[in-house]
């Protein structure tokens, strides 16, 4: 990737692109930037809007099954070398396992510990379908979620 490929491509000339971005460096934390908002917050937001807690979990998944994942994986490997991108991808994570430990809590009364266990779980296993497999996300981590979905309720029964 070059500031002169990027340009051509987005037909514009390279003074805009150091007028608006500075440096590459800034080009690729504003795409990291944007990338937080439409597949963290933008997100977040949708699902938030549903009503009971079992349609805001379904979705989550609806949603998150269906996202952009070579930016996701293009995000998270310039993360490795990008200081600032990695505090992003940490920020966004943070906030996709905080958003899900309270959905969790909300739809089976976990208690925060183990939600927050279980939003890691899943989050975890989300990443892993995204590098598994990137076209059958949804197939991919169909068995696990059942499974997580079963030690739920499991959990929420042992606590009444």
């Amino acid at each position: 990737m070059t500031v002169e490929g990027l340009c051509a491509a987005a037909k514009r000339t390279k003074g805009s692109f150091y007028h608006h971005f500075g440096t590459i460096d800034g080009f690729l934390l504003a795409l990291a930037d944007a990338w937080r908002k439409t597949q963290t917050d933008d997100i977040a937001a949708n699902v938030a809007a549903d009503t009971t807690p079992e349609a805001r979990l379904e979705t989550l998944v609806r949603l998150t099954n269906v996202i952009d994942y070579d930016l996701e994986a293009g995000v998270r490997a310039l993360a490795v070398s990008h200081a600032a991108i990695l505090a992003v991808v940490r920020g966004a994570d943070d906030r996709r396992e905080a958003f899900l430990a309270s959905l969790l809590d909300d739809a089976y009364d976990l208690g925060h510990d183990d939600a927050v266990s279980l939003a890691r779980l899943y989050h975890a296993l989300h990443v892993v379908a995204q590098a598994r497999a990137p076209n059958a996300i949804g197939d991919f981590s169909a068995g696990p979620t059942a499974l997580l979905r079963r030690l739920s309720a499991d959990l929420k029964a042992a606590g009444t």
